[in-house]
């Protein structure tokens, strides 16, 4: 694995162009080539048009790598929308309010209570250090956003409660790290993904994922062209984690048959035993998962249809302070990005992860 290259620093000011060649640049994300090249900060077209040069982390990009910016969309039709699709833009909710009604509200927010679980390496877990990658990110984004505010983080590994109920109820202000659906097609996505859309705002993004389709190695499904091929099948995906990568390909019941266990272990040991035909999940979460059961030489990805996500801070908008709430964490995160601090909690978690694998093997 190589070191996380992007170091602090303003994001490069050499334009980009679709359908050329681009090299790498100090402050460089894939998210903000794709944003200056296509308007749009999903980078999934450059990710996976350049993977044999990046690898399998779109976080982890390295100066002087020359990759290609394939064709599409210029930014021309994007720049018109009234918004960008990303996120929900939370600073704004405070400036309906009177400056009255905020100085009340900013009073009345004293800690700010957080809620993750385990079993999600390297990302969140008690038994990782700093709590897992994610919450180190949200600690320093904290730090960062304002030093002078308390908060806790707990472990409460019921991860479905987080959203059905923990939130709802306020017995926690924010959760994470959760997957943002694509919620500007509502009407597609299945309905707890909608109810994370129409229930919740997001903070900024923390961090990109890549789902990748794993299959046993040499069934030919590790090397399906289509998603086409995968209909009929049994596929398994861990309860909680967001469907919105198979819904928006049309992977849906009754053309396919999804398997819900708690665990992404519980989905590689089905299909290690035939129970299930293909596992959608997250490269990392699986690498982790494939090495703990000793099966990496026997269950594959399939290179040609991974998809890029992005993992956030999560709050529900009955939450009085949600809006301060993202505020501050979105400050402490751009803070981070621009000094350089991201980079090297991340690179230092993920080689930390490399390490514990090799120890496995």
């Amino acid at each position: 694995m190589s070191l996380v290259a992007l170091t602090a620093g303003t994001y490069s000011a050499s334009a980009q162009e679709a359908c050329s060649s681009y090299t790498i640049q100090r402050g460089d994300t894939l998210t903000n080539i794709a944003l200056r090249v296509y308007g749009s900060k999903n980078f999934a077209k450059i990710f996976q048009a350049n993977r044999a040069t990046i690898g399998d982390n779109p976080n982890l990009i390295e100066v002087g790598k020359r990759i290609e910016i394939p064709c599409g969309e210029t930014a021309a039709a994007p720049a018109a929308q009234p918004a960008p699709a990303e996120a929900p833009a939370p600073a704004e909710a405070p400036a309906t309010a009177t400056v009255t009604e905020t100085a009340a509200a900013e009073e009345a927010l004293t800690a700010i209570a957080f809620v993750t679980g385990s079993d999600y390496p390297p990302f969140s877990g008690e038994d990782l250090p700093d709590g897992g990658i994610f919450t180190k990110l949200v600690r320093t984004a904290m730090m960062r956003g304002d030093k002078q505010q308390t908060y806790s983080i707990d472990f409460i590994n019921d991860w479905s409660s987080h959203l059905d109920s923990l939130l709802p109820r306020q017995a926690f202000d924010a959760t994470f790290p959760w997957s943002r659906p694509d919620c500007e097609t509502l009407g597609a996505l299945s309905p707890t993904d909608a109810y994370r859309c129409t229930d919740f705002d997001f903070s900024e993004s923390f961090y990109e994922i890549v789902d990748g389709f794993f299959a046993i190695k040499g069934s030919g499904l590790e090397k399906a062209q289509s998603y086409d091929e995968y209909k009929g099948k049994r596929i398994c995906r861990p309860e909680s984690y967001s469907l919105s990568g198979l819904t928006s390909v049309g992977l849906v019941e009754p053309d396919i048959t999804l398997v819900r266990p708690v665990s992404a272990a519980d989905c590689f040991e089905g299909l290690a035993t035939g129970a299930v035909d293909v596992v959608h999940l997250d490269l990392q979460i699986a690498s982790d998962a494939l090495a703990d059961l000793g099966l990496k030489n026997d269950i594959v990805e399939d290179p040609h249809l991974a998809q890029v996500k992005t993992l956030r801070v999560l709050v529900h908008k009955s939450n009085p302070h949600a809006g301060q709430i993202l505020e501050v964490i979105n400050r402490g995160l751009t803070e981070m990005r621009e000094s350089g601090e991201w980079f090297d909690i991340v690179s230092a978690g993920l080689m930390a992860q490399t390490e514990e694998e090799m120890k496995k093997n």
